[in-house]
């Protein structure tokens, strides 16, 4: 299954191989002794990590000690639910006259930690640190799987608060994992919420347990993305196919909040759709007419990741896209993983085989507790919200791994023309909170309408009423319809992303409300309301 290696990916990614505890001996430590970094200054301080150029990932650290410590070692420490952890960024710094200053590589993504320099011989993880101070180290940033120098997938994170949200490609996982810090940059809660989600792998979830086709079909052609062409294409199948590349971005506001953006052409082998594909069906790939766009905003302050997905002709042509979105959730080292579904009250296991439908048509939340029997608040467990701008088809559980389940959805690209998708992914301790936060985004998933005219409490003349205005495109792609007091107003598509509308009717004399509702293909409905007179 695509999901059952990202753990051992991200938890790859995240430590680079630094997160293993120091094992010298404790040293003598006298009366007095202290050492305190001063820059970085302030509580914290945040680095974003630039994957493109590595070389470039240096942090100056300086600071100053007691004048019994003669060097030190810039450690970063934090506590996880197996004790507390220390990540040796540079050895042996030598302190001269009670000062020290050193440049030290970053070479990977780090967690959230605390940054602080320890006199050599001391174990962080063994003896009191209290005197050795410095700030939170909040990291940002992505890394890439790189074919030669063709990058065919990544993976994103940022931090903040008590909050770190991680991405991967879509082909490979997907939106990755929004968890809590229990105190901010210093106890991380172990990732027990981690998952995957709304990802397009290679393979497909069938009830036999066998996939028989792609997660990605175009025009009934197996279609693949550049993470699956490596590692399951020339990887599993040992094709030797050129690798396709995958465009990204990736950008962090001050405040933590980071968007990253991939693209795509979708690509199908040029023979036929063998499924697996073989050297004889697959010599090579081809295009499939459409490209493949996601952008995912990850919010750690809001424990919340934004994903929005584009499926655009390439060709001028018109084309059926069929997906089976996947996901995964890490279940609980004992218990079991709890779903609630759009409709139901309570958390369920799920089962093999399990098949869900009855799920409508309009933007809601499938809920899922990381531990079904856990209590409410216990700190080690949580809720994720898995959000869709419109209903899927169904949701199907793996055969044999009750934590895999798929979510497929039929879409129609117009000629010269685009298919949206959105979905939003959050975590949050209870419930009750993770609620709040998916109820955020499923009113994301549509955006209210404008109104040019008439102005908020102006007075019209007579009992003719026009009213226009616009709206913009949502999760679902452009509204389809707009109405006005219950009257259809005529839309006017002015680009990929905007239409206007207008609409004239009799209105009685006096005082009003103008109401102004948009609805998307899914139904999802957003209203903005001004109050007007007739006279």
């Amino acid at each position: 299954m695509f999901a059952r290696a990202f753990r051992i990916t991200l938890v790859a990614v995240l430590t680079g191989g630094m997160m293993t505890a120091l094992a010298t001996s404790a040293g003598a430590v006298g009366t007095g002794t202290f050492t305190k970094i001063t820059a970085p200054s302030g509580s914290s301080t945040a680095f974003k990590f630039n994957g493109a150029n590595p070389a470039t990932n240096h942090l100056t650290v300086s600071g100053v000690t007691s004048l019994d410590v003669t060097s030190v070692d810039i450690v970063c420490t934090y506590n996880s639910v197996s004790g507390p952890t220390s990540q040796t960024l540079q050895g042996a710094v030598a302190v001269t006259s009670g000062a020290f200053s050193t440049v030290v590589p970053i070479n990977n993504l780090l967690t959230t930690c605390r940054l602080r320099a320890v006199p050599t011989g001391v174990s962080p993880s063994a003896d009191y640190i209290g005197a050795y101070t410095g700030p939170v180290l909040y990291m940002s940033g992505d890394v890439f799987n790189k074919a030669g120098s063709t990058i065919y997938g990544y993976t994103a994170l940022t931090e903040l608060g008590d909050g770190l949200a991680a991405a991967l490609d879509a082909a490979q996982c997907g939106p990755a994992l929004v968890v809590t810090v229990a105190q901010p940059g210093e106890e991380l809660r172990g990732l027990p919420s981690e998952a995957c989600g709304f990802a397009l792998p290679a393979t497909n979830i069938t009830g036999t347990g066998t996939p028989n086709a792609s997660a990605i079909k175009v025009d009934n052609h197996n279609a693949y993305l550049p993470y699956s062409v490596h590692n399951y294409l020339n990887g599993s199948q040992s094709l030797a196919l050129a690798q396709p590349a995958l465009a990204t971005t990736f950008t962090r506001s001050a405040n933590g909040a980071a968007t990253v953006t991939e693209s795509a052409p979708l690509k199908r082998c040029s023979v036929d759709d063998t499924f697996p594909p073989t050297t004889t069906s697959c010599p090579s790939l081809v295009n499939t007419g459409v490209t493949f766009r996601r952008v995912s905003d990850l919010l750690p302050l809001q424990h919340r990741i934004r994903v929005r997905d584009t499926f655009t002709s390439a060709d001028g042509q018109a084309h059926s896209v069929k997906l089976q979105y996947e996901a995964q959730v890490q279940p609980p080292d004992a218990g079991n993983v709890g779903y609630m579904f759009p409709g139901s009250a309570q958390f369920k296991k799920s089962s093999f085989g399990q098949v869900v439908t009855g799920l409508g048509t309009k933007a809601n939340t499938l809920f899922i507790r990381s531990d079904l029997h856990s209590l409410e608040g216990d700190p080690g467990d949580g809720t994720l919200g898995f959000t869709w701008s419109r209903a899927p088809q169904r949701v199907v559980f793996d055969h044999s791994a009750a934590e895999f389940f798929a979510m497929p959805y039929t879409l129609t690209v117009a000629a010269h023309g685009r298919a949206d998708l959105g979905f939003g992914y959050c975590e949050q301790t209870a419930t009750t909170d993770a609620k709040k936060s998916a109820q955020t985004a499923v009113n994301e998933m549509i955006n209210a309408p404008t109104i040019s005219s008439p102005a908020a409490g102006a007075t019209v003349h007579g009992k003719s009423t026009t009213v226009k205005g616009a709206v913009t495109l949502g999760a679902n792609g452009l509204p389809t319809k707009v109405t006005v007091n219950g009257h259809i107003a005529h839309l006017t598509k002015v680009s990929a992303t905007k239409a206007t509308y207008a609409v004239t009717f009799s209105e009685s004399l006096g005082k009003h409300t103008i109401t102004v509702t948009a609805q998307d293909i899914a139904a999802n409905t957003r209203s903005r309301s001004i109050k007007i007179t007739n006279v």
